[in-house]
């Protein structure tokens, strides 16, 4: 009986403490949602800064919204002014959960939520009267505005512990936190960045631990509406990218703060930087004028003419010029129907790009080149001008071409001259014809029309020039015995590009393809130079050569290069960037002469080398001389569709710093050290 009776006054006494330790304001009148403050102590601990909550009781199926609801709803809006002995009040946001709203995704809270309040109190010996008006918004299959106002008396001096301790110190727990250093994060970069109509907002984090499935919440000035990004991860897990993409009229500053929550595996991050917005080439693109851009690709165009690819169809014309230097009218005919050969040949290109785009075909400059039936038809053309330099026979037009001096022979030859030129000029990349490709390929039909238009009258410019000005090859040598020299040393200049084709046909055949070919072409000299049907030698040539690729003897034998190079197909570059590595990409082909002459010239240099050697600079690279899709996506996620392309990363640099097409030693040296001074 006497053990009842204790039990019975300790009961007593444990709901009266009960009655003590809560301290809350009264609910406010709602029957969706009810708010209320809560204390997690009786007093204020004699502390100028206090913790408080706002608790919230939904209805099933009700819910209110985060600090960044996006399209649907508005956060919460608490106005304090009207408390005694308050300096600031914060609302603490914990991690929210994503739901649909009447159609809309958005993120927020359901059922029982309490939101905890960071207060600062100007005097600590003095009693503190909070007086909260608060204004919120909840939804389920209808949204209903809701207003609370609640009140609540806190005492100076030291206190207890009420029941809404735990509840606050719980949603604390919930609250991400803002410091790195207390996290298994090893960095977490953010950027936003300006591509045509849109801006990409671009997370880069890495972690000691793998992402299990990383959430991203983010929260701006703009009222972004809610969406899921892209998400790209490495190959360990350690690395994630995410990628929003937002209307550019929703984000209407240069330069703003952005905040963004990070949560994986229970565990969440706070996040918020002022960043500016990076302009891409696609936005400059759309900034400037079309015309601007057609003389973009006309002055591309030009500097063509003096690149190594189109110097074998010149020397063939200065050939012509020499021929004739005292035909002024002959000159001019021929260089005015090369010119059209050109500028036509550039608009049926231009044509067979737009039907593959329309078709949904990935195209790029110089990519025909990656095929070997069109180095097999390039090679034979080359021949026979080869040939015909070293005097082994003349091009003759048939009669049905020119008929009764309604077509002289030569102007077909001409005419056909101006699409040799364009053949031999597409894997050339000179400077500004990146940039022209860029906006030919990404823009309207029309816009990659005129862009090809441009750079063809920009190639055909010399020829123009001579045309209208026939008197300027009066300043070359009278015609003369030496002229055969030249025309062998021109020969020797178009064998020497014929070789080079055949080292490219060496990625699609083996060796033994190349001597028979070889053969082949001595064989068709022999018949050429002695046999009279000389149409039938080459018809014959022709059958053979195009029919060696059906033997399987002639298979490639697919000899791996010994490199220092890292393939660039095989790697995750993240996983370079993750350890603060410098990585130097260099997409080449065989059949790119740009690529070779920065190989030569600036690459294989030997300051570069040791430079890369002196910083650990991880070489990548990719080999494009034939198909291949990994490659065909860099080259397009860098908004590139032709080569040579040449990219820098590290930690600091994520997204790549892209280098000009004529590489430079001074460039590369300049990036490196702005690289390193950045780690």
């Amino acid at each position: 009986m006497q053990r009842f009776i204790h039990f019975f006054i300790f009961c007593l006494i444990l709901i009266n403490l009960k009655d003590v330790h809560a301290l809350q304001s009264n609910w406010n009148d709602g029957l969706e949602a009810k708010v209320q403050i809560i204390s997690p102590y009786t007093h204020n601990n004699n502390d100028s800064l206090i913790y408080l909550g706002l608790r919230y009781k939904f209805q099933e199926g009700w819910k209110t919204f985060w600090r960044s609801p996006g399209e649907t709803g508005f956060p919460q809006e608490l106005d304090w002014s009207k408390s005694k002995n308050v300096s600031d009040v914060e609302i603490l946001w914990p991690v929210p959960s994503e739901f649909e709203i009447l159609g809309t995704k958005s993120i927020g809270y359901q059922k029982e939520t309490v939101f905890p309040l960071k207060v600062k109190l100007k005097n600590i010996n003095q009693e503190t009267f909070f007086l909260f008006d608060i204004n919120f918004l909840i939804c389920n299959d209808i949204c209903i505005p809701g207003n609370a106002h609640l009140e609540l008396i806190l005492p100076p001096g030291q206190g207890n512990i009420t029941d809404h301790y735990f509840a606050i110190e719980r949603s604390l727990s919930l609250v991400p936190k803002k410091n790195l250093n207390i996290s298994r994060l090893e960095n977490v970069s953010v950027k936003a960045i300006s591509n045509n109509n849109d801006v990409s907002i671009v997370i880069d984090a890495t972690s000691q631990d793998i992402f299990i499935n990383p959430r991203f919440y983010l929260y701006t000035e703009f009222g972004l509406p809610f969406i899921l990004p892209d998400i790209d991860y490495s190959t360990d897990y350690k690395n994630v990218i995410a990628k929003f993409n937002f209307d550019k009229k929703l984000i209407f500053k240069d330069k703003f703060n952005l905040g963004l929550i990070l949560k994986d595996n229970h565990k969440a991050y706070d996040f918020a930087n002022d960043i500016d917005i990076e302009i891409t080439k696609n936005a400059i693109i759309q900034n400037q004028s079309i015309i601007y851009f057609f003389l973009i690709a006309f002055i591309g165009g030009l500097i063509l003419n003096i690149m190594p690819c189109v110097l074998p169809v010149l020397s063939i014309k200065l050939l012509s010029i020499l021929r004739n230097s005292e035909n002024s009218l002959s000159i001019r005919k021929s260089f005015i129907l090369t010119s059209i050969g050109i500028i036509a040949s550039f608009n049926l290109m231009a044509i067979v790009f737009i039907g593959l785009r329309l078709v949904g075909v990935n195209i790029g400059w110089g990519m025909q080149f990656q095929q070997p039936l069109f180095l097999m038809v390039i090679a034979l053309i080359l021949s026979l001008f080869t040939l015909n330099l070293f005097g082994f026979f003349e091009f003759q037009t048939p009669n049905i071409i020119h008929g009764k001096n309604l077509i002289n022979k030569n102007y077909f030859k001409d005419f056909f001259n101006g699409f040799f030129v364009t053949i031999l000029a597409t894997p050339c990349s000179a400077p500004f014809v990146g940039t022209a490709l860029t906006v030919a390929f990404t823009q309207s039909i029309l816009t990659m029309f005129g862009i090809f238009c441009c750079m063809g009258i920009g190639l055909a410019f010399p020829y123009l020039l001579i045309s209208l000005f026939p008197s300027m090859t009066n300043t070359l040598p009278k015609p003369g015995a030496w002229m055969i020299f030249v025309r062998y040393f021109l020969g020797l200049l178009l064998f020497g590009t014929l070789i080079w084709i055949g080292s490219i046909l060496l990625n699609h055949f083996n060796l033994s393809f190349i001597i028979v070919v070889s053969l082949l072409f001595l064989l068709t000299s022999l018949g050429l130079k002695f046999y009279k049907k000389k149409l039938l030698v080459v018809i014959t040539t022709s059958v053979i050569f195009f029919g060696l690729p059906y033997f399987a003897v002639f298979n490639s034998d697919q000899i791996i290069k010994e490199s220092d190079w890292i393939d660039l197909t095989t790697v995750e570059i993240n996983d370079y960037i993750q350890n603060n590595d410098i990585i130097f990409i260099d997409i080449t082909a065989d059949w790119c002469a740009t690529c070779q002459f920065n190989k030569i010239n600036v690459i294989n240099s030997s300051i570069i080398q040791k430079t890369f050697k002196k910083n650990n600079i991880i070489k990548l690279r990719g080999d494009w001389t034939k198909p291949n899709k990994k490659i065909e996506n860099f080259l397009h996620k860098h908004s590139k569709f032709g080569i040579p392309l040449n990219v820098m990363y590290n930690n600091s640099y994520p997204e790549g710093i892209v280098l000009s097409e004529l590489l430079t030693t001074k460039e590369i040296l300049e990036i490196i050290n702005k690289m390193k001074g950045n780690l």
